[in-house]
């Protein structure tokens, strides 16, 4: 709750950010108003059924589906808070530049720039046309599996092997890419991502 109240100062001031793009989460005019030490009343306007209120606390209330600024800098300040434990936020490779507005937004509750947690940028898995690939849209029927992609790679319980085969083979392929720094710095088609698993290669570096 400490992190939402850091927050609530700067939504009067993000809060037109958001609103350029309400479709992401359906909703703008968001407010925060603490109602207590550990609780607070997010209210905001849907944009398909008009004006909504829930009250959140520790132990109770409603799920609070922040925008994607708010869900990240919530987030990222929970974990500043710590002392002694050094948090790292794994994020996929299309948030590289979304993080400079998490950034700014982190340094204008108070943050300096020694205290923005470590990031780590994974490699994106995108489709043989190059756009990232949405589970939850192939998963909608909105979105077609992409040419190469198994359908195992989106449901594991119809992989055709053994869960502790499937285990091995996915550690096999982490520590290929983990081999090699540069592998982070490229994104791989769902079909090749296939291939890492089922017929993985070797290191492109020995491990020493």
């Amino acid at each position: 709750m400490e992190a939402v109240a850091r927050v609530a100062g700067l939504i009067e001031r993000f809060d037109g950010l958001l609103d350029e793009a309400p479709a992401i989460e359906h909703a703008e005019r968001t407010r925060v108003r603490l109602t207590g030490p550990e609780s607070a009343v997010v209210s905001a306007v849907c944009l398909h059924h008009g004006p909504h209120e829930a009250a959140i606390t520790p132990t109770a209330g409603a799920y609070l589906d922040l925008a994607t600024l708010y869900r990240n800098l919530v987030k990222e300040l929970a974990l500043t808070s710590p002392r002694g434990t050094l948090h790292v936020m794994v994020k996929g490779g299309d948030w590289v530049f979304g993080s400079h507005l998490v950034d700014e937004a982190l340094k204008a509750v108070g943050l300096t720039r020694a205290q923005l947690p470590a990031r780590l940028f994974c490699p994106q898995v995108v489709t043989d046309t190059g756009a990232k690939l949405s589970k939850s849209l192939i998963r909608e029927g909105r979105d077609p599996l992409p040419e190469g992609a198994a359908p195992w790679m989106l449901d594991t319980r119809q992989w055709p092997g053994t869960v502790t085969e499937y285990a091995d083979q996915l550690l096999a392929m982490a520590a290929t890419l983990l081999s090699d720094p540069r592998h982070s710095f490229r994104s791989y088609s769902a079909a090749e991502i296939g291939r890492l698993i089922t017929a993985p290669s070797p290191r492109s570096v020995p491990s020493r």
